[in-house]
Formats: structure tokens, C-alpha cells, sequence
């Protein structure tokens, strides 16, 4: 049976991890995986899906613009020419014959539901995390699940918040069949690691607290914020750096900042990493100071590498840690509540640290395996063509 993910782009994200790892596993391999793009860009992750055979396509939103024409006749032609991405959407629908559509993006969702209605398909939308939605859009689908049946168009968020975000009314009729939360291959971050490297790499000084993180640099990630904590706030003369591993678009503005305020001895952006595991393993302590979130695969890997974890309350982030029990937690956006929490954490015995970590770990083995999660969707996928 053939199924298409629908994706922006396969440049490194959590997302696009998350769907290679799942099509992997033993539940899920058996299905033909099919990968849609709908962004041009370089991508990272495409020779990976190549790697285990599934196909890449693209079909993006826009093309690229052009040169050779004056801006406003070729942002007019690019608009008109998204427009038709429904027809253009329907027709590689028809084409390809897949079975199920598994969409993992938001943007033109109203054009990709009525693609694969139209072409018989049964569409899956996973929500993956808190998105802002136009008035029209959450009609359009509350007026959709209405008058077909649910096997049609299925609704998944990785989440309850993002669920709740995301369609407000769902709140009122809350079904826990609409959450499948992410999960992980445990294996590589259950293992030894020479936790030496990677400070050695970076020019760490002994004694030095490392705290890190891991995950795109865009505003939805808060990294910021660490710039305004480091500026405005000590820490009671303990040594403290902070690594950023990820590539994104504010990277180079929040670099450029560093430099301007005189922090580059506290914190680095590091840019993407090969092994995530490894660079984990070198932290004492791992930071997420997201504004807005999902169920982020980058703090599920930091629970499975058993690390005492900082992090805001934004999204599923409040699902993942419970204060005082798997992390601590602060108020999203609220960098004097960072300052409080963080000085906290420092000020712990090693013993209350490594029993939030170890409880973090434990969380993640019991609940978030990818191969639990595979099966969850395999059971979707199964309930939705033999309904």
C-alpha cells in the first residue's frame, strides 16, 4: 500500500527525522513510503529516504523567482501560479495512485484535503505543533469533518495543546484517539559516549557547566532569550557555556548579536552536528526556551540521554516535563523566570539532578519508543481502509 508524506522540504529538522526513523520500523517498512516536497531547497535528508528506497518528489507551493522579469510580474505569476496548487496536487494524486495521504504541514491544507478527496484518497493530517490557523481554514474543516466520515480525513496532533491551539473547538470534544505523540530510536542515546570530545572541540575549560541544545534557529525556539539572560543576569560567578547545535534562519542575526553584546565566551552556535548522541552526552544540563512548540523530538532525545532539562511551558513541552519531577519548568517567554530556574538547577545536589534525569529517561522509554509510536499509526492506517 502505498503512502505519501507530505513535507516542506527534507532539510534537517525534527520533523523529517521523525518520518525517516518511522518508516524504518518494523510495523511501518512493510508500506510503500512515498515523500512529497513542497518547498525547493537544498535538502539534507533526501539521499537518507533515497537510502531506504522511498521515493522524493516536489511539488512546491511557489517557484523560485525569476530574474529576467521585473519583481512585480514575477511575484504576480508566483502567486497565481500557488494557486493551482490543488489542481496540480490532484493530478499527481491521480497519477500516483497512493492509498493514504499523511500530510505533516499546515499551508494550503484546505487545497491538499480537497485533493485527495477528489481523488478518492483517505487523508491523514498530523499536527506537529501549535499553529495559527486563518478563520476560514478552521471552517473549512469543521464543515469537512462534518458531512464525511472520519476514515477520510483523519486529525492527529502530536500533542494536546497543539491540538487544542491549533483547532480551538476541539477543546469541547476532546477524543485522546486524535494524539500520537512523537517518539525516538532509543538505541544511540542509551549508549556510552566519550563525553570528553566535544568540549575538547569546542575549546571548553575544565570545570566548566556546559548546558545545551539542539534544534532549528527560528524564533519558534526562543534562542534569544539566552542572549538576554546572559546580558542581563550572572550567575553567582559559576562558569557557564552554552552550546547551540542547528542551523536556521536567525542564526547569523543572533551570531551577529553575540558579538555586539560581548557574549561569544558564553555561548556558540555550533551549526548542525552528525551525532546528536555524542554532542548530548558532553552536556550537563540541556535547555529548551521555546515560545511556541509541539512534542519537539529534540527534548525527547535529551530525556533518553537521561540530562536534567530547563525548559519553558510552551506547547507540548508542559506534556513532556513535570517540575521537579522529569525537569524544570518556567513561564514561556519570561526570561526573569529563566534566570530564577536556571540558578536553581545550579544550585542542586548532583543526586536531585540525576534523579530528574534518570525519571526523564524512563518517561521516554516506557512512552516514546518509535516502535510504540509506529505501531500507533500502523493501527490508524489499518482502521482507516478496512472501516
Amino acid at each position: 500500500m502505498k503512502i505519501l508524506h507530505i513535507i516542506g522540504s527534507l532539510n534537517t529538522g525534527g520533523v523529517q527525522k521523525y518520518i525517516l526513523e518511522l518508516c524504518q520500523t518494523q510495523s511501518l517498512r512493510k508500506y510503500n513510503h512515498q515523500i512529497l516536497c513542497t518547498m525547493l531547497s537544498d535538502d539534507n535528508f533526501k539521499y537518507k529516504f533515497q537510502n531506504i528506497k522511498t521515493p522524493v518528489f516536489y511539488l512546491p507551493f511557489k517557484y523560485l523567482p525569476k530574474n529576467n522579469i521585473s519583481f512585480r510580474i514575477d511575484k504576480l505569476f508566483r502567486f497565481i501560479y500557488s494557486l493551482t496548487f490543488g489542481i496540480r496536487l490532484w493530478i499527481f494524486l491521480v497519477k500516483y495512485n497512493q492509498k493514504i495521504i499523511h500530510s505533516h504541514i499546515y499551508t494550503q491544507l484546505i487545497s491538499q484535503v480537497l485533493a485527495s478527496l477528489l481523488s478518492n484518497k483517505y487523508i491523514i493530517w498530523t499536527i506537529h505543533g501549535e499553529y495559527s490557523l486563518k478563520n476560514r481554514t478552521i471552517l473549512f474543516i469543521r464543515v469537512i469533518k462534518y458531512f464525511i466520515s472520519d476514515n477520510k480525513f483523519q486529525i492527529i496532533a502530536d500533542s494536546i495543546p497543539a491540538l487544542h491551539s491549533t483547532l480551538p473547538f476541539t477543546g469541547n470534544n476532546f477524543n485522546p484517539e486524535n494524539v500520537i505523540p512523537t517518539g525516538i530510536y532509543l538505541k544511540p542515546y542509551l549508549q556510552e559516549y566519550d563525553q570528553s570530545f566535544i568540549r575538547k572541540k569546542y575549546n571548553i575549560e575544565d570545570g566548566t557547566i556546559l548546558i545545551g541544545s539542539s534544534g532549528r534557529i527560528v524564533w519558534q525556539k526562543g534562542y534569544d532569550q539566552l542572549l538576554s539572560l546572559l546580558e542581563n543576569y550572572d550567575f553567582n560567578n559559576k562558569k557557564l557555556h552554552f552550546l547551540i547545535a542547528g542551523e536556521g534562519s536567525l542564526r547569523k542575526t543572533l551570531i551577529s548579536g553575540l558579538k555586539e553584546k560581548k557574549l561569544e565566551s558564553y555561548i556558540t552556535f555550533i551549526g548542525n552536528i552528525n551525532n546528536i548522541p555524542e554532542f548530548l552526552s558532553a552536556l550537563d544540563i540541556y535547555i529548551q526556551p521555546s515560545v511556541t512548540e509541539g512534542f519537539p523530538l529534540s527534548v525527547l532525545e535529551a530525556m533518553a540521554t537521561g540530562l536534567p532539562i530547563i525548559c519553558s511551558d510552551a506547547g507540548g513541552l508542559k506534556e513532556l516535563i513535570t517540575d521537579g519531577e522529569t525537569g524544570l519548568v518556567y513561564e514561556t517567554g519570561n526570561v526573569e523566570e529563566l534566570n530564577v530556574t536556571l540558578n536553581k538547577c545550579l544550585t542542586m545536589e548532583k543526586e536531585e539532578l540525576v534523579r530528574m534525569g534518570e525519571n526523564a529517561r524512563n518517561k521516554v522509554i516506557n512512552n516514546n519508543s518509535i516502535d510504540q509510536i509506529a505501531k500507533s499509526y500502523h493501527e490508524l492506517y489499518m482502521d482507516i481502509i478496512n472501516e
